[in-house]
């Protein structure tokens, strides 16, 4: 737990020291149209998250993502603007990325008891796999794969979730990603 916590602690105040230049926007299009339109901007943003089969978040210096939701909105596609105190997941994080993994490298690791499904790659993770440093200092930068993670658990036949959270926010995007499936979907706290 203490590891765990130190890890969670480091992250949060790397991240809360860079720079707040940038933003971030979810965009009600597929991943393949949104990366067509993110990948001439290189290294000043990318796809953040994939949450759905049509909501794709990008991320990065502000100027970039305003000049991508133009060019979307130019093609009819919705997008909007998310309240943010940084760029997660996008190029703007990598400054804190050695700093991290010198942190992530002093923590002891311990593999998971049951299956997990990583974000990075939304499928279950290996054995070995998140007890590296280098997986968490990737899941600072890359995208999340979200959308990706609830096709697997729903191959594997899971139809109940639970959010343990302060808000049931990913229950609605899990709905979104297995429309008219007859899962259970659970809230552990609501606001108020």
């Amino acid at each position: 737990l203490e590891d765990g916590l130190r890890l969670i602690a480091a992250r949060g105040r790397l991240m809360g020291a860079l720079p707040r230049n940038g933003e971030m926007a979810a965009v009600l299009a597929d991943e393949e149209r949104v990366r067509a339109v993110t990948a001439s901007r290189g290294t000043r943003l990318g796809i953040a998250a994939v949450n759905g089969p049509d909501n794709v978040v990008v991320s990065g210096e502000r100027e970039a993502v305003a000049e991508v939701l133009r060019e979307l909105e130019s093609q009819g596609i919705k997008a909007k603007r998310l309240t943010v105190s940084h760029a997660f997941h996008s190029p703007l994080m990598e400054p804190m990325l050695a700093e991290f993994e010198t942190v992530a490298r002093s923590i002891s690791f311990s593999a998971p008891q049951i299956g997990l499904v990583g974000n990075l790659t939304g499928t279950f993770v290996g054995e070995g796999e998140v007890t590296r440093p280098e997986y968490w200092v990737r899941h600072v930068r890359d995208a999340v794969r979200f959308a990706d993670g609830m096709q697997t658990l729903h191959a594997k036949g899971y139809r109940v979730f639970l959010e343990t959270g302060p808000a049931p926010t990913l229950l609605g995007m899990g709905r979104r990603c297995l429309p008219g499936e007859d899962s259970l979907w659970l809230p552990s706290l609501r606001p108020g």
